[in-house]
């Protein structure tokens, strides 16, 4: 009886740290990040210390608005909002997850931001007083190559959603050695269970 304790107790601790270790190997690194406090605060911005882009109207960038630091009004001041945008080099495969924080306007209207990443999409839309809140999207492009996280708010009105605290994140594909650990913990399990029945 204490032998097979034992025996069963090995292969558990056996199982559980060959799953752990896949696990471990799984874990995501941050590949972009960006809280635009290296940024000028300035309206109609054109050119950002975190490499983004603004095309077809205009952002500003803002500090003591509301909110302590400086964050991005997504809608400039020309009375045409700017589609803002980051372009990043992608591995085919792998999960991506893009994370930022979004505030209402601050200043009486209801506001739509569309998120977009790869080919993922959402909408957001947010009440004048919203505080910030962090929301993601994912994407797995089938393909290497550039793709690009944008933000786009509707209307025209030089009133936008405020946004800050942008990061990516990536899972990567899991290498050999980790589908080996996984393979060795099931094969544990599954020993385990025939030793039980024959014991």
């Amino acid at each position: 009886m204490n032998l097979r304790w034992n025996r069963s107790m090995q292969l558990k601790h056996l199982v559980g740290t060959s799953l752990l270790l896949a696990c471990a190997g799984a874990n995501g690194a941050t590949i972009f990040s960006d809280n635009f406090e290296a940024d000028v605060p300035i309206f109609n911005q054109t050119s950002f210390v975190g490499g983004w882009t603004v095309t077809n109207g205009t952002v500003d960038v803002v500090q003591n608005f509301v909110f302590p630091g400086k964050v991005v009004d997504l809608d400039g001041s020309t009375g045409d909002a700017g589609v803002f945008t980051k372009s990043l080099a992608l591995t085919a495969g792998s999960i991506y997850t893009a994370s930022f924080a979004l505030a209402g306007s601050q200043r009486g209207s209801t506001e739509t931001v569309s998120v977009d990443f790869g080919t993922a999409s959402a909408d957001v839309t947010l009440a004048s007083g919203d505080p910030f809140g962090v929301r993601s999207l994912s994407f797995t492009p089938a393909a290497s190559g550039n793709f690009a996280l944008s933000f786009a708010n509707a209307g025209g009105d030089n009133v936008g959603v405020l946004l800050d605290n942008v990061s990516i994140d990536v899972s990567p594909i899991p290498e050999p050695e980790t589908y080996a650990l996984m393979l060795a913990g099931l094969a544990g399990v599954g020993g385990m269970v025939r030793w039980r029945r024959r014991g």
